[in-house]
């Protein structure tokens, strides 16, 4: 079968698409994550003022149907490195972001898009970065493109990530059952200890009904506002366009949110969505005040399990990057990374800084776990 391939640069190009494109996300296991779902793209469009434009590359078989598409965005991007505090520019310039990772296509045709996109985004002699913020490795378009003469593959993650993932379980009682009994013993009595030291009314309630979205935006919100990563990372939970999004995944039965609250006020959240199969752990935070207490992770214990007994068979992914709690409940882990496709020329020189501070951060991380 041959592929030809067009790129969508407008909203109306997107609308015109939207349910082709949403009918093949939905998949199983076509897309990487809700971030590939065309209204999560409309929504990163319209909720930003920083001069991102559509760039979604999209594949036809011979009779005009989408069969596969990247959901790419443009905008000016700074690719940046801290180096012992200090942050240094390497590019400034126009750039396209893969939102997720890799192509969205069925894994039979999976291979076949990715090259047919690489191929054309090869063609377009303006192109000059590809950024990955969060992709599993190896990465097919990424990989695909960087086989075109005049490209190369960047790793611009210092430490080597890993996607911790469970795989499908009939119910948390038969993933509980796979643990070992220390483990399980003590996840389960963790939950009693956190709930009767938080005391009160104290219990986790699930959201997914687009009439909840909108205080299920104000509470988070207001927890959100007392995590440790708050000010690192700002987010308006309440922003119209977020709340409307939520409201179209939730009747998609895209979203699960889940907030601990007590006398009415969130002490913890665990914020996920459903799509092609998979529920992504996308955000957990808690209220600073009882992190002694450990209702983070219990909140993540519990909402896992009421997914695997309310979604029987959906795999659970927690997302890019490390983190004990991922380590402790997960079954399996694979390789995932931050990577740039670029350009060889004077403009993407920088790009070079990459390798050796790579080699340099490993080499003293080796150092000090022998020491």
């Amino acid at each position: 079968m041959s592929l030809v391939c067009d790129i969508l640069r407008t909203r109306d190009d997107l609308r015109a698409t939207r349910d082709a494109m949403a009918t093949l996300a939905e998949g199983q296991g076509h897309a990487s994550s809700i971030v590939q779902h065309p209204d999560w793209i409309a929504y990163e469009i319209d909720g930003r003022d920083d001069g991102t434009q559509p760039y979604v590359v999209v594949a036809r078989d011979e009779g005009g149907d989408i069969v596969g598409y990247a959901p790419l965005l443009s905008a000016p991007h700074i690719a940046r490195l801290d180096l012992a505090g200090r942050r240094l520019d390497l590019y400034k310039g126009a750039a396209l972001r893969l939102l997720g990772s890799g192509v969205v296509a069925s894994a039979s045709l999976r291979k076949q898009v990715s090259d047919a996109i690489a191929t054309h985004l090869a063609a377009e002699r303006a192109l000059r970065v590809l950024r990955i913020q969060e992709a599993m490795l190896p990465d097919s378009l990424a990989n695909a493109l960087a086989t075109h003469g005049g490209f190369r593959l960047v790793a611009a993650h210092l430490r080597e990530q890993t996607h911790w993932l469970i795989d499908p379980q009939p119910s948390s009682d038969a993933w509980l059952a796979t643990l070992d009994k220390k483990k399980r013993t003590d996840q389960v009595q963790r939950v009693g200890r956190a709930y009767r030291k938080l005391g009160g009314d104290a219990a986790l309630h699930v959201y997914t009904r687009p009439d909840q979205m909108a205080d299920y935006c104000r509470l988070l919100d207001e927890a959100y506002a007392r995590t440790w990563h708050h000010a690192e990372l700002p987010i308006h939970w309440q922003a119209p366009a977020r709340v409307a999004l939520f409201e179209r995944l939730a009747a998609a039965g895209q979203i699960v949110g889940h907030i601990v609250l007590r006398e009415g006020r969130p002490l913890a959240y665990v914020h996920g969505y459903r799509l092609g199969g998979t529920y992504l752990v996308e955000d957990l935070g808690y209220d600073e005040d009882v992190a002694k207490v450990g209702i983070g992770s219990v909140a993540v214990f519990q909402a896992i399990r009421g997914i695997m007994d309310t979604y029987p068979g959906e795999r659970i992914s927690f997302g890019y990057g490390d983190n004990q709690y991922k380590r402790l409940l997960a079954s399996r882990g694979e390789p995932c990374g931050s990577l740039y496709v670029v350009r060889i020329g004077p403009a993407t020189m920088g790009f070079h800084m990459y390798g050796p501070a790579r080699w340099m951060y490993q080499g003293l991380r080796r150092i000090r776990e022998r020491s």
